[in-house]
């Protein structure tokens, strides 16, 4: 992290990598625009993150892309205009009935189900563990598990795999999930939004902010086309091009972007 530059203090470097060029913004939620917090379910925008949100969303295209279940994401953010990637990009919606769901992310369901049930009952005795069934995933969360019981939860989750081969495991930060074992993730859904909406290299530039492990497929998938930005840190190593430190600091970056974008158009 300490080599990349900051998006906020290298703005003029940044913004000389859109020559031109409209922002199209892609957003994790958790750990970018929530905070990451014990109950999943309890991450909620700060006021200041919605209003900004509101702001920049009008004067250029955003979409949320999320590891949480697609529904989910778009309840707690709830802007009808945004554009909606949940569970890293299987299910993707938008205005005026926009829509994509992955065929091959269907076809795995009958394991998710399979594998959540069985999740559950292995994990009953681990107090901590959650196990969180999303259409196209199943996230196992332990953050709240004691450190002695981790191996137990990982475990868990190995054994379940080695019976699904429709399935694979993804990581992030205190959490394993179970997802389609296709060659889908957050950064194709990205890739294909950009070629879906007619979003050209020549005029449009993808802008993708995440926090997580998970958010590195976005990241390595547009290092060649566009920019990502890595918030804090998430132990490894990174594609990203620029960093944030906080959710602060990426509400400071969206209100730049917002004034950026209302001088161009003056």
């Amino acid at each position: 992290m300490e080599v990349l530059p900051h998006a906020l203090r290298d703005i003029n470097d940044l913004l000389k990598i859109f020559n031109g060029r409209e922002p199209v913004l892609f957003l994790d939620y958790d750990g970018t625009l929530a905070p990451i917090v014990s109950d999943p379910q309890q991450a909620i925008m700060s006021g200041d993150t919605r209003s900004i949100l509101e702001k920049l969303s009008s004067v250029i295209n955003v979409a949320i892309v999320s590891g949480r279940d697609r529904q989910d994401v778009e309840g707690k953010v709830a802007f009808d205009h945004l554009i909606y990637a949940g569970s890293h990009g299987y299910d993707i919606s938008g205005p005026d009935g926009f829509g994509f769901q992955l065929p091959e992310g269907r076809e795995a369901l009958v394991d998710l189900d399979e594998a959540t049930e069985r999740l559950q009952e292995q994990l009953r005795g681990v107090q901590g563990a959650v196990v969180e069934r999303k259409k196209y995933a199943i996230a196992v969360h332990y953050r709240n598990v004691m450190e002695a019981d981790v191996p137990k939860v990982k475990s868990a989750v190995g054994n379940v795999l080695k019976d699904h081969e429709k399935l694979k495991k993804g990581e992030g930060k205190k959490i394993l999930e179970l997802k389609p074992a296709v060659d889908w993730h957050k950064g194709k859904a990205v890739l294909w939004l950009m070629q879906k909406l007619n979003f050209d290299e020549d005029r449009y530039i993808p802008v993708f902010i995440g926090d997580d492990i998970t958010d590195e497929d976005a990241l390595k998938s547009i290092e060649k086309v566009g920019l990502g930005i890595l918030v804090g840190s998430h132990g490894q190593r990174t594609a990203a091009t620029f960093k944030l430190d906080s959710i602060e600091e990426v509400n400071e970056f969206m209100e730049t972007l917002y004034r950026q974008r209302i001088g161009n158009q003056q």
